[in-house]
């Protein structure tokens, strides 16, 4: 039975090391509303509390431009990740950096995103559709 046990803590640290972006991580602004650098505060709809493209968080603004007025704590879409995205058709996709973009009220605060955008965030944001497509 240790043997057993030992192998079931195996598993669950290896699952939970592939998930993606954990809180307390440090991740860029995809879009212009003037935030640079932010930490996440909120997330996680799994059991290992972490995220991957298109989950919903909340973060702290940690480095900001001085024309930004908005919140200390906005919420937030994740738009990309260093860590691979496996996809239906088989494929995977990874990104340089990890990004978020902020959204309000569903919609996306910003007017202009940089950088790539996948597929998966669509999901969870109709309204970032339009740059998607």
């Amino acid at each position: 039975k240790a043997q057993l046990t030992s192998k079931t803590a195996m598993a669950f640290f290896s699952s939970a090391l592939r998930l993606g972006l954990w809180k307390q991580s440090i991740v860029r602004c995809a879009d212009n509303t003037g935030i640079i650098k932010a930490c996440i505060i909120g997330l996680g709809k799994n059991k290992w509390g972490t995220g991957k493209i298109g989950d919903r968080i909340r973060v702290s603004v940690r480095d900001k431009h001085d024309f930004y007025k908005g919140e200390q704590m906005p919420k937030g879409i994740i738009a990309r990740t260093r860590k691979e995205v496996n996809r239906k058709d088989g494929s995977y996709i990874k990104f340089d950096e990890n990004a978020f973009v902020v959204i309000s009220k569903n919609k996306a605060k910003g007017s202009k995103i940089k950088g790539p955008l996948s597929y998966e965030i669509q999901n969870n944001c109709k309204s970032l559709a339009r740059w998607i497509f």
